[in-house]
């Protein structure tokens, strides 16, 4: 398992990956987030539970986590994910606003899918504590599912 950065000119001189590490490496504004994927999918019913741990974040600027497919592995905003950066949005919309706190310099994220035939069910943890079912989705639905990171995203 590894991290996989969005396919963009901008991805390959902004971040560094060592082993578990993605380091956003240059300063200053970018645009639009830098997407970065962990490459460990989810496609068959069960459990699966990730943590991404924030051991460095800038005041400024702004990171979400959350779930998508290969296929919606995109680079910038025209990424498709569930995901959670203190609101819950689908991707294209604002779902739910403050879910939980804005992810901050030394949180840990936790993401757990119950994936089965009919549904999937997406739990989040911010330091260990539950925020709740953030997402329930009907299926059909598409798989597998991968969890990331958007970051490398400042104001």
């Amino acid at each position: 398992m590894s991290w996989i950065i969005e396919p963009s000119d901008d991805a390959s001189s902004a971040i560094s990956i060592q082993g578990n590490t993605v380091t956003c490496q240059k300063e200053g504004f970018y645009g639009s987030p830098i997407n970065v994927l962990w490459k460990d999918p989810a496609e068959n019913s069960g459990l699966y539970y990730w943590q991404i741990e924030f051991i460095q974040l800038d005041e400024q600027g702004s990171v979400s986590v959350g779930l998508t497919t290969q296929d919606h592995f995109k680079a910038g905003y025209a990424i498709k994910a569930i995901e959670y950066n203190g609101n819950l949005a689908d991707g294209s919309a604002l779902l739910v606003g403050s879910f939980g706190d804005r992810i901050k310099r030394g949180d840990n994220i936790g993401i757990l899918l119950n994936l089965t035939d009919s549904d999937m069910k997406v739990h989040l943890f911010l330091n260990e504590r539950p925020l709740g079912l953030a997402f329930h989705i009907q299926a059909p639905f598409p798989k597998p599912l991968f969890p990331g990171d958007y970051l490398c995203h400042f104001y």
